[in-house]
């Protein structure tokens, strides 16, 4: 499946709030509330299709972003669309000056996939994942094309 054509958009409070029904789409997650009140929800749209959603929030005290969130809908897991949500939140990251350093904390069944795939390293024997700027780049070369 080529993925070349995704586009990012992020969601206002009433578009969020309209994502109340995906579960037929796989989504898991109840993507109209926010982990945060500060956190901004991204939609990678493919084919006129919400491929995958991402939640994260900015925290300049902390220069990183927090990845809240990140799920892809059951028919493009596997295709690369996770790999360009990560991105676009280490782009943002970049952009923001916080050098590409995105903070999360994985379920347990995809810790190592954010470690051996990503490039996220480990903190401590935590749940809690990071990625540095040099992963940061990594990703955005890889899933956004160096953009």
């Amino acid at each position: 499946m080529d993925i070349m054509g995704t586009t990012f958009v992020e969601l206002n409070d009433d578009e969020r709030r309209s994502l109340f029904d995906l579960a037929e789409y796989g989504y898991v997650f109840d993507w109209t509330r926010q982990s945060s009140y500060k956190s901004s929800t991204v939609a990678a749209l493919l084919n006129g299709e919400v491929a995958g959603l991402v939640e994260f929030e900015r925290q300049p005290e902390d220069q990183l972003n927090h990845l809240w969130l990140i799920e892809v809908a059951t028919n493009y897991r596997g295709t690369g669309i996770a790999g360009k949500l990560l991105a676009y939140v280490a782009k943002d990251s970049i952009e923001q000056g916080f050098d590409g350093f995105v903070l999360n904390e994985a379920k347990t069944a995809l810790h190592e996939l954010y470690i051996t795939k990503y490039g996220a390293t480990p903190i401590g024997k935590t749940r809690l994942l990071y990625f540095d700027t040099e992963a940061a780049q990594r990703l955005i070369e890889r899933y956004l094309g160096g953009e």
